[in-house]
Formats: C-alpha cells, sequence, structure tokens
C-alpha cells in the first residue's frame, strides 16, 4: 500500500468509535423520525374522526334550561299553531265541556 493509503487506514482506526457513535446518533434520529411522521399520518385522521364523533354524542344529548325551552316553545307555538286557535283561552273550558265534547263525538 502506499503511504497515503496507510496514513487513511490510520486516522479511520483512530476515529472508528466516534463514527459509529455518530452513525448510530444519525440512525436513532432517522427512526424516531419515521415514528413521528407515521404515528401523525394515522393518528391525525383517526383523532379528528373520534373528536366528531365526541361532538355529535355531545349534541345528541345536549340539554337546555327549562327556562330557555319554555321560551323556545313559546316562539315556536305562536309561530307555527296559534292560527288554529285564535279566539280561545284557556279560561273558557271547563271540565264538563271536555267530557260533552268527548261523549258527542
Amino acid at each position: 500500500m502506499s503511504q497515503k493509503k496507510v496514513d487513511k487506514y490510520k486516522e479511520e482506526k483512530k476515529n472508528r468509535a466516534k463514527t459509529i457513535k455518530i452513525n448510530k446518533i444519525k440512525k436513532g434520529v432517522g427512526v424516531c423520525l419515521v415514528c413521528l411522521l407515521a404515528g401523525g399520518a394515522i393518528g391525525v385522521p383517526v383523532g379528528r374522526f373520534a373528536y366528531n364523533k365526541h361532538q355529535e354524542e355531545l349534541k345528541r344529548n345536549a340539554t337546555i334550561p327549562s327556562d330557555g325551552f319554555d321560551s323556545w316553545f313559546d316562539k315556536y307555538y305562536v309561530g307555527h299553531y296559534s292560527d288554529f286557535y285564535q279566539g280561545y283561552s284557556t279560561t273558557d273550558a271547563s271540565d264538563t265541556d271536555a267530557t260533552t265534547n268527548d261523549a258527542a263525538e
């Protein structure tokens, strides 16, 4: 071998432990990055699906305070059914009216 090759071999042999350590670190960082990317590629869609399903469940089981429901129902009733019962009041009816009307039908 030429002297140049011998010097190069000696230099590599001297730094072999350091080179192996650097290569192991590079490999570990590479594996970590691949795992993070794979986890993100799988985890983000699955997480979004689970979050959306949870939000739908919350909407399905949502509760409202009774005063909020009462005001909503009053507005809905007036908007949709008030013209069916114009001219009637709750004080006009009596217990006997209901029984006589039911019996007549």
